[in-house]
């Protein structure tokens, strides 16, 4: 009756798969949660849904692509913490992903935190560096 009405589902979608099972009946599925929780879900998003047949970045590079945005930002007087809360979840399920989310969660915020905190994040996200974490 409307066709200039877009109809859009938001809330419960908790995967690419759940969103494209939406699309069959819908204009839009949006995912809030879900990408909050674990944002590299969004890495497949062209893939998945559009059928675009480009190499998926993987999450070290999405983090290596995000670090001259946050220099950036840092330079602009923005604090670190600001931008990392939104990344704490990139390496979700991933082999030291606690020890990752747990030191920005500890040094993002100090005073005077920069580019070097987020660094030294990747680098014990990639095993290049030891922190204990309980239980990793």
């Amino acid at each position: 009756r409307r066709p200039d009405l877009a109809i859009v589902i938001n809330g419960g979608i908790g995967s690419l798969d759940e969103a494209a099972a939406h699309l069959a009946h819908v204009d839009g599925a949006m995912l809030g949660r879900a990408a909050y929780a674990d944002p590299y879900l969004l890495a497949s998003v062209d893939r998945v849904l559009f059928g675009a047949e480009e190499k998926q970045l993987s999450r070290a590079e999405v983090l290596d692509a995000f670090m001259p945005y946050v220099a950036d930002e840092l330079a602009r007087g923005a604090r670190l913490n600001q931008m990392t809360r939104h990344i704490l979840g990139l390496f979700h399920g991933q082999t030291r992903a606690r020890a990752f989310r747990r030191y920005l969660a500890e040094n993002a915020h100090l005073d005077g935190a920069g580019m070097d905190v987020l660094e030294a994040a990747r680098r014990i996200v990639a095993g290049e560096e030891r922190v204990a974490v309980a239980a990793e």
